[in-house]
């Protein structure tokens, strides 16, 4: 995978997380995704954030 199509997928989860959180901030939106462990320790999408990325996003 290269670098665009994974940050494309980092931006989808992103934005699902962000849609989930009260506060609508960024922040909040990436401590929700660490919580629900899309994200890792690294601020990287971990499996379950790559199968929910693969979810949001359409196939092409």
């Amino acid at each position: 995978m290269n670098k665009h199509q994974e940050f494309l997928k980092f931006e989808a989860v992103l934005a699902h997380c962000e849609k989930r959180v009260p506060q609508g901030s960024l922040f909040a939106a990436m401590e929700y995704g660490l919580e629900m462990q899309f994200f890792d320790g690294h601020n990287s999408l971990s499996a379950s954030g790559h199968i929910l990325a693969d979810m949001l996003m359409p196939s092409t």
